[in-house]
């Protein structure tokens, strides 16, 4: 199979029947057998031809950028496909994502919601901020934010997620992993409408007109009172009087636009604009001194955030092995809101309006060649240039970041390859510039026909981002966040050793991995006042998943991480904490089971993270009690035009922590929503 076919777009969801010679049968039956003996089950017309393909070892490329089979990557990758998103009933990526293997859901509100620029994140082995997020391959990152929770389900084609440093072929801030979402190239036309508890309503509606099509999507969610809670303390008259702040959720509403349009057979154009909204307030209770109980559920302060988004992305391929794209992508989030008190507890004569806003613009092209040297070896180089600015009430910066980047992949033996990389990453234009290059070796071996072995050493390094460096406190009300601009970038070095068995109906992967961080980015504070700080990072642990598919229509799936998180904070700040502290927790279980037979299709998915502490900013970490997040799905199909789903969501009804830092975020609480989708 070509290798260098695009990874920003025409990306194979699944092999072709005739990928490796085995044609529909007359009876329409098949058996394809894929690289390595793996079985994949095609369904076929009466007329021998191929309708569709399930396979539980599909192309992946976000690993190499560039396709090759599951079980020939020496990394840890898990493909996510339209199938299984819809059976978590999901109705955005953020919530979706959160059954994945080996992610940890740091959540900050209700259906992923963000507070402002506190974001709901998918971390991987431990790492806060060092998971990059892709559409189409192009990282769609705004200060380590990604706001996946305002991307519908409904335009993914496939996610593929790769476990362990990535920044050798993918750059900056991936330290944890790399999450590439491959939208749909072209989208079904249908209509969707749904109505749920919690206020939720959802409406969405797509259409094709030959090489063109169009997407909208509107979500909305009612109020659910309180959703957060955090113990902190006031000081009106020079007496600390403790209080417990909780945040109340006033709803939010999300519209989506997406236009594809292909050109030609080797280029394609994608259009996406978002626009999201959610409502707070933050509450005094628990207020015992009776001089101030008068303040008792009485909002400190009231907000609006407000995200738009457009994304815009050329992709070109199949140019002789040339591939890539050109994208544009640029972030506004705004804050209004009143304040009633300041934050020592005293009232101001008259309300205080506070409004904001903050501009994050990242614009360029990445381009790469890949070709085989013969045979026994393939060949990749490319370069990219990304234009980078930062704008707020007290900053307005910018920056370049050069890259080129290679890998050499080359068979030892015919059981044996060995892959070489490296990048060199150079910024220019900026206040501060910084220059660094990092390698990788990844070495694999064949065990037999079905199972592998692989060995993977890498370098890690990550830019500090305008904020981190330059922020100033309460810049329009934004954030607390003080920046520092002797911040050190990150650099990192990880370890990982695998095991991979692919058989007919059954894959099996086993990773064992290792990483330190040095000068990783985080936050130390008191009082509202986070400070950007470097500090030591360190985590090792085993991940294993199983993954099955049986004849009578059942799928299921389990996973296991054991792993140990742990930071240092190097500054000298009062503040700091100047030992190794826990974050996260240390076992996570994910696993879920679907059943398909005619017209009804059901699933079942949970995530379980145990052995946890939440990690203060100013204190050391303490356990907290797992969380257990649930969905089922039941779809019926009364035809080929219609469908009629129910989705819950917590399932159990459980009230866990979904945050692991100083204040607690609770998961929503069990809600549905039942939706109608006719085909047209």
């Amino acid at each position: 199979m070509y290798k260098g076919k695009l990874l920003t777009g025409a990306v194979l969801s699944v092999f072709m029947a005739g990928a490796y010679g085995n044609a529909c049968a007359a009876d329409g039956t098949s058996d394809a057998f894929l690289p390595w003996g793996t079985l994949s089950r095609i369904a076929c017309a009466a007329d021998g031809t191929s309708d569709a393909v399930y396979s539980l070892n599909p192309v992946v490329v976000t690993a190499t950028r560039y396709e090759k089979s599951d079980a020939e990557i020496p990394a840890a990758t898990q493909t996510f496909t339209e199938e299984q998103i819809e059976q978590t009933g999901a109705d955005n990526l953020q919530v979706a994502l959160q059954y994945l293997d080996g992610v940890i859901d740091a959540g900050m509100g209700p259906n992923g919601t963000s507070v402002s620029s506190m974001t709901t994140k998918n971390v991987i082995r431990g790492v806060s901020n060092g998971t990059v997020v892709m559409i189409n391959g192009t990282p769609i990152n705004w200060r380590t934010n990604y706001n996946l929770e305002n991307i519908p389900t409904s335009a993914v084609e496939r996610v593929e997620v790769v476990r362990g440093g990535g920044a050798v072929l993918y750059g900056s801030q991936a330290t944890g992993g790399v999450i590439n979402i491959i939208t749909k190239k072209t989208l079904p036309n249908e209509v969707k409408v749904g109505l749920g508890n919690k206020g939720r309503q959802e409406y969405a509606v797509t259409a094709n007109a030959g090489d063109l099509s169009i997407a909208y999507t509107y979500n909305k969610w009612g109020k659910l009172g309180y959703v957060s809670s955090s113990d902190s303390s006031i000081k009106p008259d020079k007496t600390r009087v403790p209080v417990e702040m909780k945040q109340r959720f006033f709803g939010s509403e999300k519209n989506d636009f997406l236009a594809t349009y292909k050109l030609n057979d080797h280029a394609d154009f994608l259009y996406n604009h978002n626009e999201s909204a959610s409502r707070w307030a933050y509450t005094y209770t628990g207020i015992t001194d009776p001089d101030y109980e008068d303040m008792n559920d009485h909002p400190r302060y009231i907000r609006r955030y407000e995200n738009d988004k457009d994304f815009l992305q050329f992709n070109f391929h199949g140019l002789d092995g040339i591939s890539g794209h050109v994208f544009y992508n640029y972030n506004t989030l705004k804050t209004h809101g009143t304040d009633y008190y300041s934050s020592t507890g005293k009232k101001y004569a008259a309300p205080k309006a506070v409004r904001g806003q903050e501009k994050n613009k990242t614009y360029g092209y990445d381009v790469q060649k890949v070709w085989d040297g013969n045979p026994d070896q393939t060949f990749l180089i490319g370069t990219s240039l990304v234009r980078e600015t930062f704008e707020n009430e007290t900053s307005d910066t910018g920056r370049n970041i050069i890259s080129a980047f290679g890998s050499w992949e080359r068979n030892l033996t015919a059981k044996d390859v060995l892959t070489l990389s490296g990048r060199g990453t150079w910024t220019t234009g900026g206040i501060q510039n910084f220059h660094n290059f990092s390698g990788q070796a990844q070495y694999l071996h064949k065990l037999d026909n079905t199972q592998s072995l692989y060995a993977s050493v890498g370098q890690s390094f990550v830019l500090p981002t305008f904020s981190q460096m330059y922020s100033r406190e309460q810049a329009g009300g934004i954030s607390n966040i003080i920046g520092n601009p002797d911040l050190k970038p990150q650099k990192g070095l990880h370890y990982e050793a695998g095991w991979k068995k692919e058989e007919t109906n059954r894959q099996y992967k086993v990773a064992l991995f290792t990483e330190k961080i040095d000068d990783n980015i985080s936050y130390s504070g008191t009082s509202g006042r986070w400070y950007a700080i470097n500090e030591d990072f360190k985590n090792h642990g085993i991940e294993a998943s199983i993954r099955g598919q049986e004849d009578n229509g059942f799928t299921w799936h389990a996973g296991l991480t054991w792993q140990d998180p742990k930071s240092k904070q190097t500054t000298e700040k009062t503040s700091a904490k100047r030992y190794w502290d826990r974050s996260y927790g240390r076992i996570l279980l994910t696993g879920g089971v679907g059943y398909e037979k005619e017209k009804w299709t059901t699933a079942l998915n949970f995530s379980y993270l145990a052995d946890r502490v939440q990690s203060p900013l100013a204190a050391h970490s303490h356990s907290v009690k797992p969380y257990l997040l649930t969905s089922m799905t039941v779809k019926y199909s009364p035809n080929k035009s219609s469908d009629i789903m129910l989705a819950i969501d917590n399932l159990l009804n459980r009230k866990d922590i979904v945050s692991h830092t100083t204040s607690d975020y609770y998961a929503t609480p069990r809600n549905f929503i039942l939706s109608y989708r006719y085909k047209f």
